[in-house]
């Protein structure tokens, strides 16, 4: 789903759920957007789950319109988590003027050629494009690894920063509109995950930018100090002597001599005649801040330049296809549920190993898959894997393919590398084959709970059970998530926590 209609959806979502009265969006205006969604998506044009999404979104678009024109609140707020356009207005400039004071820090009569501030950002660029490689390298590496941090996470700073000033402008609406301020306020916790990677990439490019245009300042400071006053260009150096200096001078200033036809030193005698001694030595600057300004452009400006238009084409694409968190799809169903819209009904296939659960824990099971993916989601209950059957179950991937891929282990049992490591691989090979359905790991506690017998003293060996089995599971790419489904099914409503549980384990992407 593109990033501009989940947005709109997951705000008029928590509008709704914080309006049960309807004071900030009236029933009338939602039942005629729904209406007027419909009307615009007709259901010959597109497959019917995309034109439900299609249908959503064009809704969520509407009341947002409506939103934002009686609460100016709701517009800022959106436009501070959402993109960095203010705060790039503010750093580009910033470090355009950084470059023009670094051209100063060398001498205010002279410029040395192999000293800062040119070698310095230079050096800086490089390393940066050695650790781009190197991190570029290792995520290709573990790729199938399981989940990481990105390496790019640190460039969600300036979004951090509007997030951080949204929720103080959310926090200031709550003084005369609570409702209002309480769904702002959740629609930006959902909203931050589903936007990271989006945000991340704006970081990127502003990181790029910057740098070019850091570069572009220095090249500008050394022009603007060449009009103005006459320089001279030179080196000295402690330990180099003319050879090693002329050595070093061409490897940074080669590829700049090569383009600009700006011959370099040719031997030693020339070299020695710009070392700065005694007062005495360099030459005219003018050639020398020629050749700085095209090594800029060659080493900083023009790669970090095509580095942006790399992130902001990786940008289009992340922005077009954001993942669509699956507590949106009970939201879906109860919006459109009366229309010919609807979302058709998941299907989700449980698979269990070496266990037979008991009617109580069957009970519970339905009662949280409902829960977290709807009310109409239908369970198919496989047959049970045991010990040594584990082909069956990569027979059993390779036909229909359902909606969610469940397979439910026992806590009871000790995770072993040859059979329940098995059952994950296949689990994890034929997501990687490109099934496309979503997967979830579940572990019941209820057998292990039973078996203890709620004594408090063996609370430590409960726990220390819970953590093997999410180590053993997550040591082969995926999330495993604990839950008691005979506690669920002797509970009035399957609890929160267990349903957040569910939805942040369940692995796959809908876009």
């Amino acid at each position: 789903m593109n990033a501009n209609a989940l947005r709109s959806i997951l705000l008029v979502k928590n509008v709704e759920e914080h309006d049960p009265d309807g004071a900030v969006l009236p029933f009338a205006e939602r039942e005629a957007a729904t209406r007027e969604a419909l009307r615009r998506h007709p259901a010959a044009a597109s497959a019917s789950d995309t034109r439900a999404w299609d249908v959503l979104g064009a809704r969520a678009a509407q009341l947002q319109e409506r939103l934002a024109g009686r609460h100016p609140v709701v517009e800022r707020a959106l436009q501070l988590e959402s993109a960095l356009t203010s705060t790039g207005w503010f750093l580009l400039p910033a470090a355009f003027a950084a470059g023009l004071v670094l051209s100063l820090l060398d001498s205010r009569v002279r410029i040395e050629v192999l000293a800062f501030p040119l070698l310095g950002v230079v050096a800086w660029n490089l390393g940066v494009y050695l650790l781009l490689l190197y991190a570029g390298v290792r995520a290709a590496r573990n790729r199938d690894a399981g989940p990481r941090d990105a390496p790019w996470s640190w460039t969600l700073w300036p979004a951090r920063w509007g997030w951080q000033r949204a929720s103080r402008l959310i926090k200031r609406s709550s003084f005369y509109h609570r409702p209002l301020s309480a769904a702002l306020r959740q629609f930006s916790t959902e909203w931050w995950p589903s936007a990271q990677p989006m945000l991340s990439l704006q970081g990127q490019r502003l990181f790029h930018v910057g740098s070019a245009a850091l570069a572009l300042g220095l090249v500008a400071g050394f022009y603007l100090r060449g009009i103005a006053l006459e320089y001279r260009a030179g080196w000295e150096s402690t330990f180099l002597d003319a050879g090693q200096a002329r050595m070093l001078l061409g490897w940074v200033y080669g590829p700049a001599s090569a383009a600009t036809g700006i011959e370099l030193p040719a031997d030693e005698a020339a070299m020695t005649a710009l070392h700065w001694r005694n007062g005495r030595g360099g030459g005219p600057a003018a050639p020398w801040i020629h050749l700085m300004a095209a090594t800029a452009i060659l080493y900083v400006i023009v790669p970090r330049l095509l580095l942006a238009l790399a992130a902001t084409l990786r940008l289009r694409r992340v922005s077009a296809r954001l993942a669509v968190p699956e507590y949106l799809l009970a939201y879906a169903r109860s919006v459109l549920g009366g229309s010919d819209a609807a979302l058709p009904a998941q299907v989700a296939r449980l698979t269990t190993f070496a266990y037979e659960p008991a009617a109580a824990s069957e009970q519970g099971l339905q009662r949280l898959l409902a829960a977290v993916f709807g009310a109409d989601t239908r369970v198919e209950f496989a047959p049970m894997l045991a010990y040594g059957d584990e082909a069956r179950f990569e027979a059993a991937l390779a036909g229909a393919v359902p909606d969610i891929e469940v397979v439910l282990f026992n806590l009871a049992s000790t995770p072993e590398a040859e059979n329940h490591g098995a059952v994950l691989r296949l689990l994890l090979a034929n997501a990687a084959a490109g099934a496309g359905q979503r997967r979830l790991v579940l572990v019941d506690e209820s057998p292990y709970l039973a078996r203890m017998g709620g004594d408090a003293s063996l609370a430590g060996r409960v726990e220390q059970r819970r953590d093997a089995w999410r180590e053993f599971v997550r040591s082969h790419g995926i999330e495993a998530c604990l839950v008691d489904l005979a506690a669920i099914a002797a509970a009035d409503t399957v609890a929160a926590g267990d349903v957040e549980r569910v939805q942040r384990t369940c692995q796959g992407r809908r876009a």
